[in-house]
């Protein structure tokens, strides 16, 4: 039987104790914290040194690479704030598309149209995300399972009306971010930029994750009826998850509009809701690294499709590869979740259990 971690007054006894999550100082718990950090720092390492490898690859056109693996970045950001509400707070909500649409339509209208300074742009986009959220929050907290994501989800279909018919009234097709910092025009740049907010919000979240108010989040997830008895507030800490998911997310819209130099409407649609929920599911409910993996798996593979040859000859056979991408990419998709249905996070633990039962040579299983 699992030794249950001592816990705060707000925590429930049933949280189970995982080095990702507790933090308590064994042996096994301390090489998993140790294995965590050294990962992290290759990872900064292989961020830092990424461009140079680009050079070496694309030559000329690594900037335009760059500008592609920037993406990746604010998808990270997108399903960071995803999982945290859905994986670890356990709200299925479908509404942050809506808050990614309006930080870049604040950001675009403060910046283009009122000629206000990107950095209070930047800022005021995140903090009306994180008061939609709470607007939003308060009233959703009040329904949940199937009836919260459907009701988030028509909060994306209208406020993707709005915008449409903003843009519509103002005769255009696309928002167009301008008064951008000139340093923010280099593809360069704007990659270290996204990168250096993305390193600074992971290593913010694993910390909150670690907190009070991370536990509290996985005692509602594993037992919302014991977690209520033994003291938590349901009601604080669900709309803390909703606040929080929706800043970051207004964070990330905000930066997509910076990246592509527009916000359309498209960004608050069904589409993009399917996205950032792929995303944590393909990459893993209630993980940091599935939020990382996720945001690579839907964000860079249509990528790497594209860059195949069409058409495709084998012999005297052409296939046109470019009209069969979308297909190909949703086969690796349900592929991942058939044979990984943990999620693309779960492969080192797989790794490691295949390990434990292979037998040494000479012994027995």
């Amino acid at each position: 039987m699992t030794q249950k971690p001592a816990v705060d007054q707000e925590l429930a006894p049933d949280v189970v104790a995982q080095p990702e999550l507790t933090g308590k100082k064994t042996l096994g718990g301390r090489l998993a914290s140790q294995r965590v950090w050294l990962g992290c720092i290759a990872g900064i390492l292989a961020l830092i040194l990424l461009p140079m490898l680009s050079d070496l690859i694309f030559g000329g056109s690594s900037d335009f690479q760059l500008h592609h693996i920037s993406l990746i970045g604010i998808f990270i950001l997108a399903a960071l704030a995803q999982n945290i509400l859905t994986g670890y707070a356990a709200q299925p909500s479908l509404g942050n598309a809506a808050f990614f649409g309006v930080s870049a339509y604040v950001l675009t209208w403060l910046s283009s149209d009122l000629g206000q300074p990107y950095w209070i742009g930047i800022l005021a986009a995140v903090v009306v995300s994180a008061l939609l959220g709470l607007i939003v929050g308060t009233p959703a907290l009040r329904i949940s399972g199937a009836h919260l994501a459907v009701a988030t989800l028509g909060l994306v279909t209208t406020v993707g009306a709005l915008l449409n018919f903003w843009d519509t009234t103002a005769g255009r097709q696309n928002y167009d971010l301008s008064n951008l910092p000139d340093f923010l025009n280099d593809d360069r740049t704007l990659y270290y930029f996204i990168f250096a907010i993305v390193v600074c919000l992971l290593f913010l979240s694993y910390h909150l994750l670690h907190s009070r108010v991370g536990r509290a989040w996985i005692a509602i997830r594993d037992n919302e009826t014991a977690a209520e008895a033994f003291g938590i507030n349901l009601t604080k800490y669900k709309l803390q998850a909703f606040v929080i998911s929706a800043a970051m997310t207004g964070l990330a819209g905000s930066l997509y509009a910076t990246w592509a130099t527009t916000a359309s409407s498209s960004m608050s649609s069904a589409d993009q809701t399917i996205a950032f929920l792929a995303m944590i599911v393909v990459g893993g409910l209630g993980s940091l690294t599935g939020s990382i993996l996720g945001a690579i798996f839907v964000g860079f593979l249509p990528l790497l499709l594209g860059q195949l040859p069409s058409p495709m000859v084998i012999g005297s056979f052409q296939l046109q590869i470019s009209t069969l991408i979308t297909g190909i990419y949703g086969l690796l998709l349900l592929l991942v979740l058939i044979f990984f249905p943990s999620g693309l996070s779960s492969l080192g633990t797989q790794a490691g259990n295949w390990l434990q039962r292979k037998p040494s040579k000479g012994g027995t299983e």
